[in-house]
């Protein structure tokens, strides 16, 4: 199988178990009446870290193809970068509780995709290392 369509389906998969699992968690902490008070949804922030981790993933197959010496500084960019983008997306609901309900399930999934990048990268940074 292809490299980058393993990656690809392990971003996949990854994000679908996550969500199962967290929806379940919510669930079964009987919090997931908080949703509906704010303008996010669990559904949306598991799309914005499935969407972002799919972009910094294709950036750096990009980055492995073109210039694979930069890789790592790629990385970090995107990374700085999407944290940024992080903040942006969900700074609207920032203190919106006292419980810090969307600052928690942000981190969850920012973290959950921060794992993803790592792993992507640390793949594709050995794979030009076999290449040599």
């Amino acid at each position: 199988m292809n490299s980058y369509l393993k990656s690809v389906l392990v971003l996949l998969i990854v994000f679908v178990a996550s969500f199962v699992a967290h929806y379940l968690v919510i669930s079964g902490m009987n919090v997931g009446q908080y949703w509906s008070q704010t303008t996010y949804s669990l559904v949306g922030m598991y799309s914005f870290g499935f969407c972002s981790s799919l972009f910094v993933a294709v950036l750096i197959f990009f980055a492995n193809w073109s210039m694979p010496e930069k890789l790592g500084v790629i990385f970090l960019g995107l990374v700085l970068l999407k944290a940024i983008a992080g903040y942006i997306y969900v700074k609207d609901g920032l203190k919106a509780f006292e419980n810090n309900f969307i600052e928690y399930n942000f981190l969850i999934v920012f973290f959950i995709a921060l794992f993803v990048d790592v792993y992507i990268a640390f793949s594709a940074l050995n794979q030009a290392d076999k290449k040599v």
